[in-house]
């Protein structure tokens, strides 16, 4: 009996044994995952417009305001901010622009970056989004000459078109479009529904600034606009859409 007894108590313990075992296998896979977890690098993103006002945008100045007076400076400051009220209203949850306004910009800075938004225009709108860096890429009715010459994505320094889109993607004049745009030290990679129109990397700039919606002789809409922060690795030559 006490062999039985003695078995029983063995069995017993054994068993015990490979529960407890079993559980500190699963708590320290568990405290493993939560480890990696938390040491993953976290991709945070900026909703630029909060599609009920203009909130987190200001009028972008096209001048040099240190070559003005503080009194001027302020004058110019009071008319571009009414000039913004009137040409730029958030309505159902699209930022419009009516055609007759100046450029605003957003209030934060931003260094290397992907831009994405939709847009669409009217006929015979124009405009460049400028990038953190000051470059800036072109959009608008590329169908305003019949031919597609007018084709969005072309990437300006100033007024100078440094990169010609290599193809036309442009929705029908009227539908939303897709872009997305990648901001670095060393490169620009625009995409445009999901086709890549233009890249450039041969210049270096010190990237940071704000993002900037140029102004333009006919009415454009804008919305979901979202900045997400980048490393500066260049994008591959031909990759697919990320």
């Amino acid at each position: 009996m006490n062999k039985t007894f003695a078995r029983r108590q063995l069995g017993k313990f054994a068993s015990r044994l490979r529960c407890s075992t079993t559980a500190i296998v699963l708590l320290m896979a568990t405290v493993c995952l939560s480890t990696h977890a938390d040491n993953l690098p976290k991709m945070t993103h900026t909703r630029l417009f909060n599609e009920r006002d203009l909130q987190g945008w200001r009028p972008a100045v096209c001048c040099d305001a240190k070559l003005l007076t503080a009194q001027d400076r302020e004058t110019l400051a009071d008319l571009a901010t009414q000039d913004m009220g009137v040409h730029w209203q958030a309505a159902f949850g699209i930022l419009q622009y009516d055609g007759a306004g100046k450029p605003i910009e957003t209030e934060r800075t931003f260094g290397p970056c992907r831009l994405s938004f939709q847009w669409k225009c009217e006929p015979c709108a124009s405009t460049q989004i400028g990038l953190p860096g000051g470059r800036s890429i072109a959009i608008g009715d590329a169908h305003s000459d019949g031919d597609g010459s007018r084709a969005s994505g072309a990437i300006y320094d100033g007024c100078r078109r440094i990169v010609k889109p290599t193809l036309g993607a442009d929705s029908p004049r009227g539908e939303w479009n897709q872009m997305m745009i990648y901001v670095r030290r060393n490169q620009i990679d625009v995409w445009l529904n999901g086709r890549r129109v233009a890249i450039s990397d041969e210049f270096s700039t010190e990237l940071e600034g704000p993002i900037r919606l140029g102004g333009g002789p006919a009415p454009l809409y804008f919305r979901n606009l979202v900045v997400e922060p980048l490393d500066d690795t260049p994008s591959a030559p031909n990759p697919s859409l990320p």
